[in-house]
């Protein structure tokens, strides 16, 4: 399992950290950092960690491991356009 969040304050680059682990790597946790929100709220740059995940044909479990940046209706449309915003890596 790979924790986003928690791998890039504890190892700094998550893409290498990733790629050492490779192998070991069944479970990707999804959520910003700081703050564990929808990605885009933060300073993680998932669009290009979801490249790197398919050019190397990661085919195990994401989990949306994350709260929402906004309450309601609001936030899930966030969470939906960041999803979208962010799968738009090709």
């Amino acid at each position: 399992m790979v924790c986003a969040p928690q791998t890039l304050e504890l190892e700094g680059d998550l893409i290498k950290t990733i790629d050492r682990c490779w192998d070991e790597i069944a479970y990707i946790q999804i959520g910003d950092n700081p703050g564990r929100k929808e990605p885009t709220t933060g300073e993680i740059n998932y669009k290009n960690l979801f490249k790197h995940l398919h050019a190397k044909g990661y085919k195990g479990v994401m989990g949306m491991e994350h709260g929402n940046s906004k309450d309601g209706k609001e936030g899930e449309l966030a969470v939906i356009s960041a999803y979208r915003a962010e799968d738009n890596f090709l």
